[in-house]
């Protein structure tokens, strides 16, 4: 009897945690999963109200349509009237779902004045008409932006610091949205030149000179007072048996950690790196979101450190400097970026304003949100006003634009398969920031030189607007 007993209690406390369990599961479904399968582009009821809804506009920041559904001798499709200049972004609907047309695909097949459409469809036959989305994209920024661009791989983002509103994201090669379908099979089959990827958000790039923010800011961070760094910089030196050279070996003297920071001196770096530690870099690197998931809601790339407290120093000179494994993407920087310009706060990026029933009413305003503190205020103001010294006086000198204050570090990373790539992180007017530019140039060579005067043009464009 016992026995039974004891038999009876295992199969009640058996069945109670499944029972839990499943509660559980059904909880997290609700509050977490729902969410991703509504918006997900595979849902097979969102593509059963496309047949009885008429898909939503997206639109930029100031009313430009960048998608819409129009009827031609076929019936209903989509089109792209700015063509190439949003493809990556705004994505496509032909083979599949991409960009914001998968990410908002939900919003754009809601309808919120239904009522009121079904009347009007009893007397004129037209379809529903799902909700626009507003972006916070400029399309004038966007399109100046894929002129600098042209006849180049690479990519640009900008973003404003204070909100995290992304202003312009570009990525070259591209393709014409318009005719996905006729082009697939070709663009599909292009791993030299990789259009369908989105290079801003999935591109992954050795980060050269500019990540000696990273290494400044763990530097600054640092308990062995490296704030009073000096080192006698002859053009090249020799580290755990690994020769490291300046930019055409060219010496710099006796600099402290600003110098060389604006000079980009790569043999001090090297010593500031075996100072600070391989340990101390990756504790920096991984509050700044390397190895970790970054707070953008579309398709990206994570960024890659691999320093641990158990590397050579070898490596931990080669990471310093902006070499070795490290690979970061432009999107990610970025968010680095427009955290120094903020004074160490991360606002959240977002690229989806608000969206907009058929009858002008806006719903789902987004309100800008802090995401982190990645940097000290302190610190954020020290990286600032050297990396104003970048511009002013160091390698970034064709970012400058007069009579505004740019704050800016240029990097020219090493590339095994050609041509250095070019880089150029920045932002203006260095005491208010407006705008943070990143540009990645593959094959560019030196970033001041290349990236640095599309930079400029894109910071003064935002500015004089």
């Amino acid at each position: 009897m016992k026995q039974v007993k004891k038999d009876i209690k295992k199969i009640f406390w058996l069945y109670s945690l499944m029972f839990c369990a499943l509660i559980g599961y059904l909880l997290k479904f609700i509050f977490l999963d729902s969410p991703i399968v509504i918006i997900n582009p595979y849902n097979p009821r969102l593509n059963s109200l496309e047949k009885s809804i008429l898909r939503g506009e997206i639109r930029d920041n100031k009313g430009v349509v960048l998608a819409r559904t129009k009827m031609d001798k076929d019936g209903w499709m989509r089109e792209y009237p700015q063509g190439r200049d949003f493809a990556h972004v705004v994505g496509s609907v032909q083979k599949g779902k991409t960009g914001i047309e998968a990410y908002a695909n939900f919003m754009l097949l809601e309808v919120n004045d239904k009522m009121v459409q079904r009347v009007k469809e009893v007397f004129t036959g037209d379809k529903l008409k799902g909700n626009h989305v507003v972006l916070t994209l400029d399309a004038n920024l966007q399109r100046t932006s894929r002129e600098l661009l042209k006849g180049k791989k690479g990519a640009i983002l900008v973003m404003e610091p204070s909100t995290g509103k992304i202003l312009s994201m570009v990525s070259n090669p591209d393709f014409n949205p318009n005719e996905l379908s006729q082009n697939w099979e070709q663009l599909n089959k292009d791993e030299e030149n990789s259009p369908l990827i989105n290079r801003a958000t999935q591109g992954l790039y050795p980060p050269g000179s500019i990540f000696k923010v990273i290494t400044a800011a763990s530097a600054l961070e640092s308990e062995k007072g490296l704030e009073g760094f000096l080192y006698n910089c002859k053009g090249e030196d020799i580290f755990d048996g690994n020769l490291i050279r300046c930019y055409n070996s060219k010496p710099h003297g006796e600099v402290d950690l600003n110098k060389a920071f604006y000079v980009s001196c790569n043999t001090a770096f090297a010593k500031l790196g075996t100072d600070v530690g391989g340990e101390r870099l990756k504790q920096t690197s991984e509050r700044l979101l390397f190895n970790r998931p970054l707070p953008y809601e579309l398709d990206y790339n994570r960024s890659q450190f691999v320093l641990t407290k158990h590397s050579e120093d070898k490596e931990i000179v080669e990471t310093a400097m902006g070499q070795g494994r490290t690979l970061v993407s432009p999107l990610h920087m970025g968010m680095i970026t427009s955290a120094i310009a903020n004074g160490g706060i991360l606002m959240k990026p977002y690229i989806i304003d608000h969206m907009e029933t058929n009858y002008g009413k806006t719903k789902n305003k987004k309100i800008p949100e802090k995401f982190a503190v990645l940097f000290d205020a302190g610190d954020a103001n020290r990286l600032t006003n050297m990396m104003v010294d970048v511009v002013n006086k160091g390698t970034g000198t064709k970012a400058q634009i007069s009579n505004i204050s740019v704050a800016g570090k240029t990097g020219t990373a090493q590339n095994a398969s050609g041509e250095d790539h070019a880089w150029f992180i920045g932002f203006a007017p260095s005491q208010k920031p407006e705008a943070v530019v990143v540009v990645i140039i593959e094959n560019g060579g030196s970033g001041g030189s290349s990236a640095g005067p599309i930079a400029r043009k894109l910071l003064q464009q935002v500015l004089n607007n």
